[in-house]
């Protein structure tokens, strides 16, 4: 079987992606004709922005891709990477097929957190049987150390006891489940933002010398843009839940798998994470459920202020690069950066939190004056979301 083994990295890297891409470009095509004639369609309603039935199991033909892809070329760089590698692959298999059942026929909401769950236990599995002291698998168990280069606290890196890095690594992984599905909320918007992230991920690996992780990560965001193409407005296929879920756990995973990530995760995500915090605070504030669906989103309220789902799309484009752009430049500058930064690893998770904060200031600046710059056109609808997938459903 052809291998990193027996592949030099750059040509794994390469290769890893465009067999992704090809693959998902075909098999979203197959299964969105295959979805038709099962009748399994998301049909439109007053809900929904598209005026014609369209399918929902585009994240199949994304996991398909990628399960095919890195069977073929990557292999694990380290037992972390092995231990997170034999979590991820079952655990990815298993929430693609329940949530593709959930596309077809509806899960309640409740059902669908304890099958996160026991996708975040098959994960934790390999590292928890390893028995290894130091090495858990994709369990959470450290993070990243920013304070050190100040001398806050003497240490390059913060251990998390395992009996808090299990509920941690749940609440990681299901939350970042839930942000890809509830930012899946325009055509292209959670694929777009995704693929930007796995490609920042990819070059962030490659400058750590993480050249496994950089094929993985280069791997997902082939499969990831294959797809884009029959997801760009109008849509022709949606991702669903399928999608969302394994986007959402991939990425928690990618962000655990090397050095300085979840910083950079939450850097890249900043805005995504921060709308549905600030959305479910809101509404557990009004005395509603945390998934209760409603238009508090930021794309539905730049929907509501006129611009249209092309222009927001690519503003999010726009800002997950401009922060992607920002922990390259932490890696690769340090020298231009303050002498605080000027460290690998520790420096750049500081630089991340600050870049955190940009994060806020941004949002800010998109609620406070892009919404009041424009006014919706009073003879347009009020669109308010094109994907498919139900909030007050996870």
């Amino acid at each position: 079987m052809l291998t990193l083994l027996s592949l030099p990295p750059a040509v794994a890297l390469v290769s890893g992606f465009g067999l992704a891409l090809v693959l998902a470009y075909i098999f979203t095509g197959l299964i969105g004709r295959l979805a038709r004639r099962k009748g399994w369609l998301d049909q439109p309603s007053e809900r929904r922005v598209h005026k014609v039935a369209v399918p929902r199991l585009g994240g199949v033909a994304i996991f398909l891709a990628f399960l095919i892809s890195v069977l073929l070329i990557y292999w694990p760089g380290s037992l972390h990477e092995a231990l997170v590698y034999e979590g991820f692959l079952p655990a990815a298999v298993f929430i693609t097929a329940v949530m593709a059942y959930d596309d077809v026929r509806g899960l309640p909401p409740g059902i669908k957190l304890g099958l996160q769950t026991v996708a975040v236990v098959i994960l934790m599995l390999p590292g928890l049987a390893a028995g290894h002291l130091n090495e858990h698998g994709d369990i959470i168990s450290s993070i990243h150390n920013p304070l050190h280069i100040a001398n806050i606290i003497n240490s390059d890196t913060l251990e998390i006891p395992l009996i808090f890095a299990i509920p941690f690594t749940w609440f990681w992984t299901v939350g970042m489940m839930n942000t890809i599905n509830f930012v899946d909320g325009l055509d292209g918007l959670a694929g777009g933002i995704t693929m930007i992230t796995a490609v920042v991920m990819t070059v962030i690996s490659v400058l750590l010398g993480q050249y496994a992780v950089a094929v993985l990560c280069a791997i997902f965001a082939g499969s990831v843009l294959g797809f884009l193409p029959h997801n760009w407005t109008p849509a022709k296929i949606f991702m669903g839940d399928s999608g969302s879920m394994f986007l959402g756990l991939a990425l928690a995973v990618l962000a655990n798998i090397g050095g300085a990530k979840l910083a950079t995760m939450l850097l890249l995500l900043g805005i995504p994470v921060l709308d549905v915090a600030v959305v479910i605070i809101q509404r557990v504030r009004g005395g509603r459920g945390a998934f209760h669906y409603d238009k508090r989103h930021l794309h539905h309220k730049l929907l509501e202020s006129g611009y249209s789902q092309r222009q927001i799309v690519l503003m999010f484009y726009g800002l997950t690069s401009f922060f992607g752009l920002l922990a390259i430049l932490s890696l690769v500058l340090p020298d231009a950066l303050p002498f605080v930064f000027r460290t690998s690893i520790a420096g750049a998770s500081l630089a991340h939190l600050i870049g955190l904060a940009l994060v806020g200031l941004a949002m800010i600046f998109i609620l406070s004056f892009l919404i009041r710059r424009r006014r919706p056109n009073k003879d347009q609808p009020v669109l308010t979301t094109s994907q498919p997938h139900r909030e007050s459903n996870l």
